[in-house]
């Protein structure tokens, strides 16, 4: 079986009109009892702190500058493993939650000394606490929780289909919204389609290249200086070749003149070999001058122009688009796209359509096991829940859980969900929200957490004054319920039944008083003998009789 999940110790300082709170819970079945405004809902408001509730400077007690709730919980190995997951170790199968607020607004969390987020705390607190209160009676009333009030009734391998569904909605919504962008991408395309094929024309007209200015500016400066470009190479081959005084001949010459005397000392042979390497370097310069000297003569008056003609046409064309060369070709490619995915995009949608049906074919099968598992597991919540509201006092109650089908796309398939129920005998079926009775939303309360935390796995459960608008045979049976359901899962109750304390094994009394002029609480675990005087109390108020106390004790010792 494992060791059950249970707070174990309560630690609440300064949090409005308590100063400091220890408390001990047991196993099983306890409540906490007093007059109205002692600080039985302050209790239950640093429990809140634990869960993650939402918590205000304003809870800080007066006169101090900071809150702390603390709480000692025993957990089981699922909770480990949630734990673990956080990266938080647990010794013993043993967690402290701590949680501390400053009136600077300063905020943390920690759980076995490890600091978490806000959100991290309620994803490990909302599997192992469950208060059931005016928040509880909020959610059962509003429909849009009923689906998951019945889904949780469903077996792991069936909730699998949920997981398959929430699948196939994320695939199919995706291709709802391909098709819609292509489908406004091929209106807006067709709304300029003439105007993209003018652009495109007119652009591809002038075969652009990536670089082309560079060139076409170099070749303009050749052409604009041809005749004084070619005027220079000419004055430099004569300096080279073509006189009595060139530089090729003195360069033969010299080298000549040193072979010559190489013979004297190899130190002129080496300069000679020098010289030659000179020559031929010299001579392959000649040749590329004589060679762009001829080439030179190509650039004419109408080579000019037509480099002028298509630089004006560049120049242009930027102006016009207000982009660059590279940007022009990056734009003439992207009207390509756009009027090639005109012409495309009938048959891409068909095939996206294609898909669409598939996936809509697979979902409507999928959604339609679930609305059939929905109903079988419905009419096992309506005869247990009738059940527990017969016991309840509710003799003449009738619950239906209807669901009807709607046939949209939804993460819950296409099941619409609503618990209704007739509390009197003749009286037609109608939704929860519509009880007006606060005895009979706190027996309905009741009976659904009683069916539920047999599949939610919850350990403790937290009544919040279950025994609202009600009383006589019926809040006994709320306390036999409470008593039995405590069998399995840890109770604490805040009542002013005295009929639900006698059946709690543990009882804690809260109490206000004043000192030096400030209001505290203060909260003690009550023995027997003071279990019967309190319960004597909750019966008739302060003026006890020994018949009261004999009632009271007798309470206390039924089976």
């Amino acid at each position: 079986m494992g060791r059950k999940s249970m707070l174990r110790e309560l630690k609440i300082e300064n949090l409005a009109i308590i100063d400091e709170l220890d408390l001990e819970f047991e196993k099983g079945f306890a409540v906490l009892t007093g007059e109205t405004g002692a600080g039985k809902s302050i209790i239950l408001s640093g429990i809140n702190l634990l869960i993650g509730e939402k918590a205000t400077i304003d809870m800080i007690r007066d006169g101090e500058e900071s809150l702390l709730a603390q709480g000692v919980f025993d957990i089981n190995s699922e909770q480990v493993k949630n734990l673990e997951e956080l990266g938080i170790e647990t010794e013993n199968n043993e967690v402290i939650v701590r949680r501390y607020l400053s009136r600077s607004g300063k905020a943390k969390v920690y759980v076995n000394n490890i600091r978490i987020g806000l959100n991290e705390l309620k994803n490990v607190m909302s599997k192992l606490v469950d208060i059931v209160g005016q928040h509880s009676h909020q959610m059962l009333l509003n429909k849009a929780n009923h689906i998951k009030l019945l889904d949780s009734f469903l077996s792991k391998e069936d909730k699998e289909i949920k997981i398959d569904i929430e699948t196939l909605v994320k695939e199919y919504k995706s291709l709802e919204e391909r098709i819609e962008d292509i489908l406004k991408s091929k209106k807006e395309i067709l709304e300029k389609k003439e105007f993209y094929e003018y652009q495109l024309q007119e652009i591809e007209k002038l075969k652009l290249i990536s670089g082309e200015e560079e060139i076409l500016e170099n070749e303009y400066k050749k052409a604009f200086n041809a005749e004084k470009i070619r005027e220079k190479l000419f004055e430099t081959l004569d300096y080279l070749k073509n006189n009595e005084d060139s530089a090729l001949d003195g360069i033969l010459q010299s080298k000549r003149n040193l072979e010559y005397l190489d013979k004297y000392d190899k130190e002129y042979g080496g300069l000679a070999k020098k010289l030659e390497n000179l020559y031929y370097e010299l001579e392959d310069c000649t040749s590329n001058i004589e060679s762009l000297g001829e080439n030179i003569g190509e650039f004419d008056g109408r080579n000019l122009e037509k480099i002028t003609s298509r630089m004006n046409s560049l120049k242009r064309i930027k102006e016009k688009y207000k982009r660059e060369i590279p940007e022009l070709i990056e734009y003439r490619e992207s009207l390509k796209k756009k009027l090639s995915l005109f012409e495309d995009s009938d048959f891409e949608i068909q095939d996206l359509e294609k898909k669409l049906n598939i996936c809509r074919e697979k979902y409507n099968l999928l959604a339609e096991n679930l609305h059939k598992l929905r109903e079988k597991v419905a009419v096992k919540i309506e005869k247990t829940l009738l059940d527990e509201l017969k016991f309840l006092n509710m003799e003449n109650a009738v619950v239906k859980i209807e669901i009807n089908k709607d046939e949209r796309i939804s993460n819950e398939g296409f099941d619409d969900v609503e618990f209704l129920i007739s509390t009197n005998l003749g009286q037609s079926l109608k939704p929860l929200s519509k009880i007006a009775s606060g005895g009979e939303v706190s027996r309905i309360m009741l009976a659904l957490k009683v069916i539920f935390s047999k599949v939610d796995n919850i350990p403790i459960l937290i009544f919040d004054e279950i025994d609202t608008g009600v009383g006589g045979e019926t809040v006994r049976k709320i306390a036999l319920k409470l008593k039995e359901i405590g069998e399995s899962t840890q109770i604490i109750s805040i009542t002013h039944s005295p009929v639900i304390a006698s059946k709690a094994n543990q009882q804690f009394f809260i109490e206000k008083y004043v000192k030096d002029e400030k209001t505290i609480s203060r909260v003690r675990k009550l023995k027997t003998e003071e279990r019967v005087k309190e319960i004597g109390r909750m019966m008739v108020g302060e003026k006890i009789s020994s018949d009261v106390l004999e009632i009271a004790n007798k309470m206390l010792n039924e089976v």
